[in-house]
Protein backbone atom coordinates (compact mmCIF):
# COMPACT_ATOMS: atom_id res chain seq x y z
CA UNK A 1 0.00 0.00 0.00
CA UNK A 2 3.00 2.27 0.27
CA UNK A 3 3.04 2.65 -3.52
CA UNK A 4 -0.61 3.77 -3.42
CA UNK A 5 0.29 6.33 -0.74
CA UNK A 6 3.14 7.67 -2.86
CA UNK A 7 0.92 7.79 -5.95
CA UNK A 8 -1.79 9.73 -4.13
CA UNK A 9 0.80 12.10 -2.70
CA UNK A 10 2.13 12.90 -6.18
CA UNK A 11 -1.34 13.14 -7.70
CA UNK A 12 -2.79 15.57 -5.16
CA UNK A 13 -0.07 17.27 -3.12
CA UNK A 14 1.93 18.01 -6.27
CA UNK A 15 -1.28 19.06 -8.05
CA UNK A 16 -0.89 16.46 -10.81
CA UNK A 17 -4.61 15.72 -10.65
CA UNK A 18 -5.33 19.37 -11.35
CA UNK A 19 -2.98 19.29 -14.33
CA UNK A 20 -4.61 16.14 -15.75
CA UNK A 21 -8.18 17.31 -15.01
CA UNK A 22 -8.09 21.11 -15.38
CA UNK A 23 -11.89 21.55 -15.49
CA UNK A 24 -12.27 19.64 -12.19
CA UNK A 25 -15.50 18.33 -13.74
CA UNK A 26 -17.25 21.68 -13.18
CA UNK A 27 -19.70 20.80 -15.94
CA UNK A 28 -21.20 18.04 -13.77
CA UNK A 29 -21.65 20.17 -10.64
CA UNK A 30 -25.31 21.18 -11.19
CA UNK A 31 -26.33 17.55 -11.77
CA UNK A 32 -24.43 16.42 -8.67
CA UNK A 33 -26.03 19.15 -6.55
CA UNK A 34 -29.48 17.99 -7.67
CA UNK A 35 -28.61 14.49 -6.48
CA UNK A 36 -27.26 15.75 -3.14
CA UNK A 37 -30.17 18.06 -2.23
CA UNK A 38 -32.72 15.34 -1.28
CA UNK A 39 -30.23 13.89 1.20
CA UNK A 40 -29.47 17.35 2.60
CA UNK A 41 -33.21 17.88 3.21
CA UNK A 42 -33.37 14.51 4.95
CA UNK A 43 -30.41 15.13 7.25
CA UNK A 44 -31.48 18.63 8.24
CA UNK A 45 -34.65 17.05 9.60
CA UNK A 46 -32.51 15.04 11.99
CA UNK A 47 -30.22 17.92 12.97
CA UNK A 48 -32.84 20.63 13.60
CA UNK A 49 -30.39 23.45 14.44
CA UNK A 50 -30.30 27.14 13.34
CA UNK A 51 -26.57 26.87 12.52
CA UNK A 52 -24.49 23.94 11.24
CA UNK A 53 -20.92 23.09 10.32
CA UNK A 54 -20.61 21.54 6.86
CA UNK A 55 -17.38 19.99 5.59
CA UNK A 56 -16.64 19.29 1.92
CA UNK A 57 -13.76 16.83 1.48
CA UNK A 58 -11.97 16.85 -1.86
CA UNK A 59 -14.39 19.48 -3.14
CA UNK A 60 -12.73 20.09 -6.52
CA UNK A 61 -13.79 23.43 -7.96
CA UNK A 62 -15.81 24.38 -4.88
CA UNK A 63 -19.05 24.81 -6.82
CA UNK A 64 -20.89 22.04 -4.99
CA UNK A 65 -20.04 23.45 -1.57
CA UNK A 66 -21.17 26.90 -2.68
CA UNK A 67 -24.45 25.67 -4.17
CA UNK A 68 -25.35 23.32 -1.31
CA UNK A 69 -24.71 25.96 1.36
CA UNK A 70 -26.71 28.57 -0.58
CA UNK A 71 -29.59 26.11 -0.84
CA UNK A 72 -29.53 25.37 2.89
CA UNK A 73 -29.63 29.07 3.72
CA UNK A 74 -32.35 29.96 1.20
CA UNK A 75 -34.58 26.90 1.59
CA UNK A 76 -34.17 26.17 5.30
CA UNK A 77 -33.00 29.51 6.75
CA UNK A 78 -30.02 27.81 8.39
CA UNK A 79 -26.62 29.45 8.73
CA UNK A 80 -23.81 27.26 7.39
CA UNK A 81 -20.21 27.41 8.55
CA UNK A 82 -18.21 26.14 5.58
CA UNK A 83 -15.22 23.84 6.01
CA UNK A 84 -13.04 22.52 3.17
CA UNK A 85 -10.43 19.76 3.39
CA UNK A 86 -8.15 18.68 0.56
CA UNK A 87 -4.69 17.17 0.03
CA UNK A 88 -4.16 19.44 -2.98
CA UNK A 89 -3.04 23.02 -2.23
CA UNK A 90 -3.98 24.02 -5.76
CA UNK A 91 -7.53 22.75 -5.47
CA UNK A 92 -7.96 24.39 -2.06
CA UNK A 93 -6.94 27.69 -3.61
CA UNK A 94 -9.68 27.25 -6.24
CA UNK A 95 -12.24 26.32 -3.58
CA UNK A 96 -11.38 29.44 -1.57
CA UNK A 97 -11.99 31.64 -4.63
CA UNK A 98 -15.44 30.10 -5.09
CA UNK A 99 -16.15 30.24 -1.34
CA UNK A 100 -14.51 33.36 0.15
CA UNK A 101 -16.61 32.86 3.30
CA UNK A 102 -14.94 29.57 4.25
CA UNK A 103 -14.63 29.28 8.02
CA UNK A 104 -11.86 26.68 7.99
CA UNK A 105 -9.54 25.50 5.22
CA UNK A 106 -7.64 22.29 5.96
CA UNK A 107 -4.75 21.10 3.77
CA UNK A 108 -4.86 17.69 5.43
CA UNK A 109 -5.38 13.98 4.84
CA UNK A 110 -8.89 12.75 5.64
CA UNK A 111 -7.36 9.67 7.24
CA UNK A 112 -6.13 11.87 10.12
CA UNK A 113 -7.43 15.40 10.60
CA UNK A 114 -7.13 18.14 13.21
CA UNK A 115 -10.91 18.39 13.65
CA UNK A 116 -12.53 17.64 17.00
CA UNK A 117 -14.84 14.72 17.68
CA UNK A 118 -18.26 15.36 16.07
CA UNK A 119 -17.26 18.93 15.17
CA UNK A 120 -18.97 18.60 11.79
CA UNK A 121 -22.72 18.26 11.38
CA UNK A 122 -22.66 17.12 7.73
CA UNK A 123 -19.65 15.91 5.75
CA UNK A 124 -19.77 15.69 1.96
CA UNK A 125 -17.70 12.98 0.27
CA UNK A 126 -18.67 13.45 -3.36
CA UNK A 127 -16.75 11.20 -5.76
CA UNK A 128 -14.02 10.87 -3.15
CA UNK A 129 -13.79 7.44 -1.51
CA UNK A 130 -12.56 5.80 -4.70
CA UNK A 131 -9.49 8.08 -4.64
CA UNK A 132 -8.24 7.37 -1.11
CA UNK A 133 -5.54 4.85 -0.15
CA UNK A 134 -6.69 2.95 2.96
CA UNK A 135 -10.35 3.98 2.63
CA UNK A 136 -11.27 2.22 5.88
CA UNK A 137 -9.07 4.67 7.79
CA UNK A 138 -10.87 7.53 6.04
CA UNK A 139 -14.28 6.14 6.96
CA UNK A 140 -13.24 5.79 10.59
CA UNK A 141 -12.09 9.41 10.66
CA UNK A 142 -15.31 10.60 9.02
CA UNK A 143 -17.22 8.75 11.74
CA UNK A 144 -15.12 10.42 14.44
CA UNK A 145 -15.48 14.00 13.23
CA UNK A 146 -19.02 13.89 11.77
CA UNK A 147 -22.59 13.50 12.92
CA UNK A 148 -23.84 12.73 9.41
CA UNK A 149 -22.23 12.14 6.01
CA UNK A 150 -23.30 12.11 2.37
CA UNK A 151 -21.45 9.93 -0.14
CA UNK A 152 -21.55 9.84 -3.93
CA UNK A 153 -19.51 6.95 -5.29
CA UNK A 154 -19.03 5.38 -8.73
CA UNK A 155 -19.91 1.69 -8.96
CA UNK A 156 -17.18 0.57 -11.33
CA UNK A 157 -17.10 -3.12 -10.43
CA UNK A 158 -19.51 -4.14 -13.16
CA UNK A 159 -19.80 -6.55 -16.06
CA UNK A 160 -19.46 -4.03 -18.87
CA UNK A 161 -16.23 -2.51 -17.55
CA UNK A 162 -14.63 -5.90 -16.89
CA UNK A 163 -15.38 -7.05 -20.43
CA UNK A 164 -14.16 -3.77 -21.94
CA UNK A 165 -11.00 -3.83 -19.81
CA UNK A 166 -10.29 -7.41 -20.94
CA UNK A 167 -10.79 -6.56 -24.62
CA UNK A 168 -8.49 -3.53 -24.30
CA UNK A 169 -5.86 -5.54 -22.38
CA UNK A 170 -6.08 -3.54 -19.16
CA UNK A 171 -5.77 -0.06 -20.68
CA UNK A 172 -9.11 1.28 -19.32
CA UNK A 173 -8.20 0.26 -15.77
CA UNK A 174 -4.75 1.82 -16.13
CA UNK A 175 -6.27 5.07 -17.45
CA UNK A 176 -8.79 5.12 -14.62
CA UNK A 177 -6.00 4.92 -12.05
CA UNK A 178 -3.38 7.14 -13.67
CA UNK A 179 -5.62 9.93 -15.01
CA UNK A 180 -8.58 10.22 -12.65
CA UNK A 181 -6.96 8.53 -9.64
CA UNK A 182 -9.48 5.78 -8.91
CA UNK A 183 -7.67 3.43 -6.52
CA UNK A 184 -10.72 1.66 -5.03
CA UNK A 185 -13.31 -0.09 -7.17
CA UNK A 186 -16.77 -0.71 -5.73
CA UNK A 187 -19.99 -2.54 -6.33
CA UNK A 188 -22.95 -1.66 -4.14
CA UNK A 189 -22.72 -4.65 -1.78
CA UNK A 190 -19.02 -4.12 -1.09
CA UNK A 191 -19.53 -0.40 -0.54
CA UNK A 192 -22.55 -0.88 1.74
CA UNK A 193 -20.66 -3.35 3.91
CA UNK A 194 -17.63 -1.06 4.22
CA UNK A 195 -19.67 2.01 5.13
CA UNK A 196 -21.86 0.18 7.66
CA UNK A 197 -18.83 -1.44 9.31
CA UNK A 198 -16.64 1.66 9.61
CA UNK A 199 -18.68 4.87 9.11
CA UNK A 200 -22.11 4.39 10.62
CA UNK A 201 -25.72 3.52 9.87
CA UNK A 202 -27.01 4.01 6.33
CA UNK A 203 -30.20 6.06 6.42
CA UNK A 204 -31.03 6.22 2.74
CA UNK A 205 -29.51 5.41 -0.65
CA UNK A 206 -30.43 5.63 -4.31
CA UNK A 207 -28.77 5.08 -7.66
CA UNK A 208 -28.34 8.12 -9.87
CA UNK A 209 -29.29 6.94 -13.39
CA UNK A 210 -26.27 8.70 -14.85
CA UNK A 211 -27.22 7.24 -18.24
CA UNK A 212 -30.18 9.57 -18.56
CA UNK A 213 -27.95 12.48 -17.64
CA UNK A 214 -25.43 11.58 -20.35
CA UNK A 215 -28.23 11.23 -22.91
CA UNK A 216 -29.87 14.59 -22.21
CA UNK A 217 -27.04 16.83 -20.96
CA UNK A 218 -26.10 19.61 -23.38
CA UNK A 219 -22.46 19.02 -22.42
CA UNK A 220 -22.43 15.31 -23.26
CA UNK A 221 -25.14 14.51 -25.78
CA UNK A 222 -23.22 15.90 -28.76
CA UNK A 223 -19.84 14.62 -27.59
CA UNK A 224 -20.41 10.93 -26.97
CA UNK A 225 -20.25 8.35 -29.74
CA UNK A 226 -23.25 6.65 -31.31
CA UNK A 227 -22.19 3.42 -29.60
CA UNK A 228 -22.20 5.05 -26.19
CA UNK A 229 -25.53 6.71 -26.88
CA UNK A 230 -26.98 3.28 -27.60
CA UNK A 231 -25.42 1.81 -24.45
CA UNK A 232 -26.83 4.65 -22.35
CA UNK A 233 -30.28 4.09 -23.84
CA UNK A 234 -30.11 0.36 -23.04
CA UNK A 235 -28.79 1.04 -19.53
CA UNK A 236 -31.52 3.58 -18.84
CA UNK A 237 -34.19 1.04 -19.74
CA UNK A 238 -32.62 -1.61 -17.51
CA UNK A 239 -32.42 1.01 -14.75
CA UNK A 240 -36.19 1.45 -14.88
CA UNK A 241 -36.58 -2.28 -14.24
CA UNK A 242 -33.93 -2.61 -11.51
CA UNK A 243 -31.45 0.16 -10.58
CA UNK A 244 -29.31 -2.26 -8.55
CA UNK A 245 -29.11 -4.82 -11.35
CA UNK A 246 -28.26 -2.04 -13.78
CA UNK A 247 -25.33 -0.98 -11.58
CA UNK A 248 -23.90 -4.52 -11.80
CA UNK A 249 -23.95 -4.33 -15.59
CA UNK A 250 -23.10 -0.67 -16.36
CA UNK A 251 -21.23 2.17 -14.61
CA UNK A 252 -23.62 4.09 -12.37
CA UNK A 253 -23.24 6.08 -9.14
CA UNK A 254 -24.91 5.67 -5.76
CA UNK A 255 -25.90 8.37 -3.28
CA UNK A 256 -25.81 7.41 0.40
CA UNK A 257 -26.69 9.27 3.61
CA UNK A 258 -25.14 8.01 6.85
CA UNK A 259 -25.65 8.65 10.55
CA UNK A 260 -22.16 8.42 12.03
CA UNK A 261 -23.01 6.70 15.34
Amino acid sequence: MESADNYARDLYIKNNYLIKNPSLHEEDSPWKVNKIIPLIDELLGYINKPEINLLDIGGGAGLILNAVCAYIKERHGIKVNKYALDLSPGMLAIQKKKNPDLKNVLNENIRKTSLNNKEIDITLLIDLLEHIPHPIDALKEVKRISKFAIFKIPLEDNLFFEIWNFIKMGKPKKWRTETIGHLNIYNFNKLKSQIETYAGRILHFYFTNVFGYYRTSEHYKNKISARNKLLNLIAERIFKLSPKLCSRIFNDFVMISVKCD
